[in-house]
Formats: structure tokens, sequence, C-alpha cells
């Protein structure tokens, strides 16, 4: 919100009942004085009389722009941030402003949002359970190491509500506005920490899945640049203010500090990701279109690597947020959007992570299950009946042997993705 708009209907203290009865400037100045601090008092004198609105006409108050844009500089420049804050209050009070507050959405975010995530890790660990035909990884370990970098964000979350995320700054004590910032920072902090790991981990998925050379010299390549991305911007984050502390109490009248220009390293920040989760998207689905299979199984595996491409829109989200909060005064409010769309962006990672293990699992779980048996029979009958011996044809000799040690065809027609990690040649299905 721009400070033009800040403290727009600064005097129009008449809206309240015992203004209507005021009939002289003076009176409505009494009136004045009970409800604003003294330094908003001074810019009212100064301001208004040269408007051309009357102290008694609440809708020229309320809606000159020129007026207001005045008031809220004076009032920025001669009131404690406290002061300003109960004088906007208190106009947007008397000019009839709504009352904004949308502080659940953060935690109701968190709450589905890290709930799926969750299952999605958890059936990608029962994929490694013994029998399952797949063995932890790396790419196990560091999408482990990013769930549990996540819980703090979503934990966040919840705090940033009950301090007044979602909630116009005026509206809240100093002391809430500054947890706001205080847990935003710590959340941005995790967030690259996570948002790494969860890049490292499909990367490495990769390299046991597409064992080429060429490939893997530019999955390698991809993960250096991750990690010197992710450990550039922490650290930039770390310090976008001196001292530290002044990230979140910048607000305080006597705090001294200064800080970069944060805006703009959040949108660096976010074009670099985007970049990066492009690379990593283009990666597999470039190697996959290469594949001598089916048409319709090539589809299958790409749809599945593809999902990435939501992880890459939720970024996208969250640079629009991040470029339309660029010149907020009304922090705790703006922020919010880019907030929620930072974990959203982390839960989708997860679960982008972990598909490929979710999708064997229950592949998996299916062949083992009795309804599968029944769907098997019917494509080993359909198979029989291709190959040209009919299921009452009597097969002997030579044609039977032949017959018998074919190329028998995968029950659940998958498409095999060998797992080289191992070194057992254990596939993916």
């Amino acid at each position: 919100m721009k400070p033009s708009s800040m403290f727009a209907g600064l005097a129009a203290t008449m809206m309240a009942t015992q203004a209507v009865a005021a009939t002289s400037v003076a009176e409505a100045l009494a009136l004045a004085k009970k409800l604003y601090p003294e330094c908003a008092l001074v810019c009212l004198q100064q301001l208004v009389p040269t408007s051309g609105c009357s102290l008694t006409d609440t809708a020229c108050l309320c809606t000159n722009e020129e007026l207001n844009a005045g008031l809220s500089v004076c009032v920025l420049q001669g009131c404690s941030i406290e002061d300003a804050f109960k004088t906007k209050n208190g106009s947007a009070t008397m000019c009839g402003a709504p009352v904004r507050d949308e502080s659940l959405k953060p935690p109701l975010v968190a709450a589905v949002g890290f709930s799926l995530a969750l299952i999605a890790y958890v059936i990608r660990l029962c994929s490694a359970l013994p029998g399952c035909g797949r063995e932890l990884s790396w790419d196990d370990w560091t999408i482990t190491a990013c769930v549990l970098l996540t819980v703090p964000p979503t934990v966040f979350a919840f705090t940033l509500s009950a301090n007044g995320l979602g909630k116009d700054i005026w509206t809240l004590p100093l002391a809430n506005v500054e947890n706001v910032l205080f847990y935003y920072f710590l959340g941005e902090l995790f967030y690259f920490c996570a948002q790494a790991m969860n890049k490292v981990s499909i990367l490495l998925f990769l390299t046991r899945i597409f064992p080429h050379h060429n490939l893997n010299r530019a999955i390698w390549a991809t993960i250096v640049v991750t990690l010197a991305y992710a450990v550039s911007f922490f650290f930039a984050t770390l310090f976008q203010c001196w001292p530290i502390n002044h990230a979140w109490l910048q607000l305080e009248e006597h705090h001294q500090g200064q800080c970069n220009n944060i805006h703009l390293q959040g949108w660096l920040s976010a074009i670099f990701n985007i970049a990066l989760d492009i690379v990593i998207l283009a990666l597999p689905l470039h190697q996959l279109s290469k594949l001598q299979m089916p048409l319709n199984k090539k589809l299958m595996v790409m749809v599945v690597f593809s999902v990435g491409i939501f992880v890459t829109i939720a970024s996208i989200i969250r640079l629009h947020t991040l470029v339309r909060f660029a010149n907020s005064t009304n922090i705790t409010y703006d922020y919010m959007d880019a907030a929620y769309w930072s974990t959203i962006e982390l839960y989708a990672g997860i679960i982008t992570a972990s598909l490929p293990a979710v999708y064997k699992y229950l592949c998996s779980v299916a062949a083992r299950s009795p309804g599968w048996s029944k769907v098997k029979s019917k494509l080993s009958g359909s198979s029989s009946s291709g190959t040209g011996v009919s299921a009452g044809e009597h097969v002997t000799g030579s044609s039977a042997v032949a017959h018998r040690l074919g190329p028998k065809r995968s029950e659940a027609e998958f498409v095999l993705l060998t797992d080289v990690e191992s070194g057992k040649g254990q596939a993916w299905k």
C-alpha cells in the first residue's frame, strides 16, 4: 500500500456521533485531540486549512488525495511508528474502511500442503522396504533433509498468523509486527536450505536413472550450481541488514542500522530459482524423448516427470507476489501471499521428488493384490492370442520350446528405468 493512502481520512473524526453535532472548527479540533496523538494534530492543523476541505466535511477529508498524501508524509516524519499506526487505525475506522483479516490462510495452506507432502514422503520410504525392489540412496537422504528443513517454515506459518500476518499493519501492536518480521526472516533462511535439498534430491535421482556419461556430467554441474545458488542467497539473506537484527527491529524509532535492496535481492533469487527449475525439468524430458518405447509408455513416463512443472508455476507465482509488494508499507498484509506461496513451492517440490518412488510402490502393491491377478490373467490371455498360438492350439516340439523360452511381456506393461546406484541392476517400474 502506498504511503499516500496509508493515512487517508486523517481528519475524518467527524464521522463519530459526537462530531455530527460539532458546529465549529474549534469543536472539531477539540474532538480530534481526544482521538489522535499530538503529532498527528500538528499535521492536521497545518494542512487541512489549505486543502479546500472543511473539518466537518468527512467525504472531502477521506477522498482528497493531495491532502492525504501530504498528511501521510507529515505523520511518517513527525510521529513515532506506534503513533502513526494509531493515527491510521483511527482514520480507517472513521472513514469506514473495511477490516481485513486473512490470517487463517497461511496456516491452512501449511496444514494441507505439509500433510500431502508428508504422505508422499512416507510412501517413498515404504517403496524401499524389503521386498519392494528398491534400496535407500542419497536422493532419499537429501529429500529427508528437505522434509526436516520444511518443518520450521510450516510451524512459522501458525506463529506468523497468530502475530497478525494477513492483517493490516496499523491494527497491530509494534511487538507483533516485529515478530512477523522476525519469523518471516527465519522462514526465508530455511526456505533456501530446503529448496536446495529438494533440487539436489531430484538431480541425484536422475544420476541413477540416466547413467549416460554426458547427461551425468550435466546433472552434476547442475548440482554444483544449485548448491552455489543456495549458499549465496542464504548468506545474502542472513546479512541483508546490518546489524542482523535490524531486519526485524527496523521499525523501532531508536534502532540504528541499514539494509540492502531486499526486494531486488528477492527478485534475483526467484529468477535464478525458476531458471534452475526449468533446467532440472528439461534434463529428464530431453532424455526420455529419445527412449525406444511405444508412444503411450513414453508419454506416461514423461507425465510422471513433468509434474515438476507445478513447482515452476509455484515459483513464478511467488515471483509475482514479490514484485507486487515491492513498495509496500503494509508489510503484515502484503507479505502474506509471498509467505504461503513459498511454502507451497516447498511442498510441491517434495511431492514431485517423491512421485517416481510413489508410482513404483503403488504398482508393486497393485501387482500383489488379488484383483490384479485377474487383470494379469486377462493380459496374459490376450498376449497369447497375439503370438499366433490360439488358446486351444496344441504346440509340440521345437515350437513349444520356443514359445516357452520366448521373451515374456511384463504383466503390468510398466516402463523399466534402471536403478544403477545399488549396482544390482534393480529397476524402477
